[in-house]
């Protein structure tokens, strides 16, 4: 029997992500079978083995693909900021780029924002390690702001969850063929977030 050619194993692995990504965001991952996803692209549940050693391998190929999208998408769009860039850019730059992602990527997105705990233990450490690393980084802007004096927050931590929230709830209802689109989206929430720390004027004490 002649060898199987290398595009056609690849082809095969990319339709089984492409399936189990559409399954474990629309179902859940405690609700989809590896007999299901094998059935969506026509092959024996047996030959998923061929690609992946287990369903979890699947959501981990999955999780951790998403996590490298989102950073590298983060790391871009930060990188054709200007030198010295002010807070507001930057905020402005970290928040476009994640509800993008999030309007884009839904079923990746509604992936890392739900089914994390179905990780083991190992790969679930490292993808909250990702996390922390993105997170880190609008944490930073805000905090940035703050001693600046451009933004206020009575706790920069729950703003930066509040603004995380905020984006990744995009993914759960943008549609790109409604009336908006991801650019005018990137601006509305652009400006939420910037209203979400504009410092308040003093107000004298009677």
């Amino acid at each position: 029997m002649p060898p199987v050619p290398e595009a056609a194993i690849s082809a095969t692995a990319d339709e089984i992500r492409e399936a189990a990504l559409e399954q474990f965001a629309r179902d859940g991952y405690s609700a989809t079978s590896m007999r299901d996803i094998a059935s969506s692209v026509g092959i024996k549940a047996a030959s998923l083995y061929n690609h992946f050693g287990s369903k979890e391998a699947i959501l981990w190929d999955l999780t951790l693909t998403a996590f490298e999208e989102l950073l590298r998408g983060r790391d871009s769009a930060m990188a054709k900021l200007p030198d010295n860039p002010s807070p507001e850019d930057r905020l402005a730059c970290f928040v476009t780029s994640h509800v993008a992602f999030h309007a884009r990527n839904s079923n990746q997105a509604l992936l890392v924002n739900s089914q994390l705990a179905a990780l083991t233990k190992t790969h679930y450490r490292k993808a909250v390690a990702m996390r922390a690393q993105y997170e880190a980084t609008l944490r930073e802007v805000i905090e940035e702001g703050v001693a600046k004096g451009v933004f206020s927050t009575t706790d920069a931590r729950v703003t930066t969850f509040a603004i995380l929230q905020m984006g990744m709830a995009v993914s759960g209802w943008f549609r790109p063929a409604g009336p908006l689109t991801v650019a005018d989206l990137c601006n509305i929430y652009v400006e939420l977030a910037a209203k979400m720390l504009t410092p308040l004027p003093l107000k004298c004490k009677e």
